[in-house]
């Protein structure tokens, strides 16, 4: 189902989303094809205005009332979260926990989400990265994000501040094409605690897909871009399932097995009413893999502490919002707006 309406940000599975990450601490790339801070003009100038899965509404007040996006974790996931800490390996984020709002319909052009910044780490000072992901027509997945103290390449300390991410992957090998030897370098993106920044996938550049993250608050952008390969739309879930999905995710690499933080991440465009969306929350235990095995479908002892698998949900009601649960942490969706931790 193609979107009529205008595809930009307005307002305030096996999947590969933690691609970004995982080849991230791999390797650091040598060099950076186009990353650059100054005055924004290129978009339209719009501002920020328990392994149970349910559906259920907001408290009353909508995001004017706190979001209850944690819950107290079990006596056998604190008794877990104890025996890793205490573990040789307890300093390294081997635990990639990702939270996803995947789109039911297609979008021509563009895909554009507004996301408020939080400045969130886990209790050894790793935090998350806020991606928006989109599947083209010609076979091609593309992710643009912004990280806080992201993983560095070594994997056991974090790069401070916040950061611009981007990768493009290749769905018929399942390999990432864009930088072309895996991975990409964080630089630096001048944002600060609670801004809104613009995420965009754009096709309307001749021949390519344009990856731009730009801060309302600081007027900060940096961009990559990579050939389209004729593509003309971002495929949603109902035309294309895929394990590189269209969609809004919140990934956060982190040091113990269950984790949750209490600070809200909302992404939200005021121009798109979604009339239907999907939810996910997967954890998966990447220690002792070697990074280039990570995410092997083969290597079953990766995936996952736990996944919720895909639950549909509908927003005949726009304002109204949905939500999934599983082992501590929710996360939440309306028309217009996905809240994370």
């Amino acid at each position: 189902m193609v979107s009529e309406q205008p595809d930009i940000a307005t307002g305030s599975g096996g999947s590969r989303g933690r691609g970004i990450v995982a080849r991230a601490i791999a390797v650091a790339l040598v060099f950076v094809i186009v990353v650059a801070s100054f005055e924004f003009g290129v978009l339209p100038l719009f501002g920020p205005g328990n392994g149970s899965s349910t559906s259920t509404s907001l408290p009353a007040g909508g995001l004017n009332a706190p979001p209850a996006l944690c819950s107290d974790f079990t006596p056998a996931q604190e008794l877990s979260n104890a025996k890793v800490a205490n573990a040789s390996a307890a300093g390294f984020p081997g635990y990639d926990e990702q939270l996803w709002l995947g789109f039911e319909q297609n979008f021509t052009s563009s895909l554009s989400y507004n996301v408020t910044l939080q400045a969130q780490n886990d209790r050894l000072g790793f935090g998350p990265v806020y991606l928006l992901n989109g599947l083209t027509d010609a076979g091609y997945w593309y992710q643009v994000g912004v990280g806080w103290d992201f993983a560095s390449g070594n994997g056991v300390q974090y790069n401070p501040g916040f950061t611009f991410l981007y990768e493009v992957w290749s769905t018929s090998t399942s390999s990432p094409v864009f930088p072309a030897i895996g991975g990409t370098t964080p630089e630096g993106f001048f944002a600060q605690d609670g801004d809104v920044v613009l995420l965009d996938l754009n096709l309307t550049l001749p021949g390519q897909v344009s990856m731009t993250a730009f801060d309302w608050n600081t007027s900060a952008k940096a961009a990559a871009s990579y050939g389209a390969f004729g593509a003309s739309q971002f495929l949603g879930f109902k035309d294309k399932i895929s394990g590189f999905p269209t969609s809004l995710m919140t990934e956060w690499y982190h040091s113990l097995p269950y984790f949750c933080s209490d600070e809200p991440a909302v992404y939200s465009n005021d121009a798109v009413a979604l009339s239907a969306a999907w939810l996910r929350i997967d954890e998966w235990n990447l220690t002792g893999t070697s990074t280039s095995q990570r995410f092997n479908s083969s290597a079953t002892g990766q995936c996952c502490i736990f996944s919720t698998g895909y639950l549909g949900v509908s927003f005949q009601d726009p304002a109204a919002f949905q939500s999934l649960s599983t082992n501590g942490t929710t996360v939440y969706a309306n028309a217009h707006e996905f809240v994370s931790p």
